[in-house]
């Protein structure tokens, strides 16, 4: 029984020190902001990015007061030891932006989510601090 117990322990232990990675191949593609599973966030329009190989990036932007504006910027990923993999959002000459640095803290094939470096995530704080998107 102890041997059992002990092979659990490390399994749970390896399995809680498991950190995401990502590289551009994951992230590649159009992803659609999706708060479904956030019902206290109500949206007033919406965010499309598509991510492309070459490292630039096409962001459409809705909001039902403003209307519609695209933008094509760059990124890039980092991995960060302390805060885990970022995505950076450098500005574009066309849309006024600052640099911009999220953390993902959840990627899979279908579902990714970022939270701005240096905020935290809290039920509420959905926007801006707090992206969550589906693979379109």
């Amino acid at each position: 029984m102890k041997k059992i117990s002990l092979v659990i322990m490390a399994i749970l232990a390896f399995a809680g020190c498991t950190k995401l990675e990502i590289n551009e191949n994951n992230i590649l593609g159009t992803w659609v902001d999706d708060y479904s599973a956030y019902p206290y966030y109500c949206p007033e329009g919406g965010e499309t990015y598509t991510f492309k190989a070459d490292g630039t990036l096409d962001i459409h932007f809705y909001d039902v007061f403003a209307g519609e504006q695209n933008t094509a910027t760059r990124f890039q990923i980092t991995q960060d030891e302390k805060d885990g993999p970022s995505i950076i959002l450098f500005p574009s000459s066309e849309f006024t932006m600052d640099v911009q640095s999220f953390v993902v803290t959840k990627l899979t094939k279908k579902e990714m989510e970022w939270q701005r470096l240096g905020t935290t995530f809290q039920e509420g704080t959905v926007g801006s601090d707090f992206k969550h998107f589906v693979r379109k």
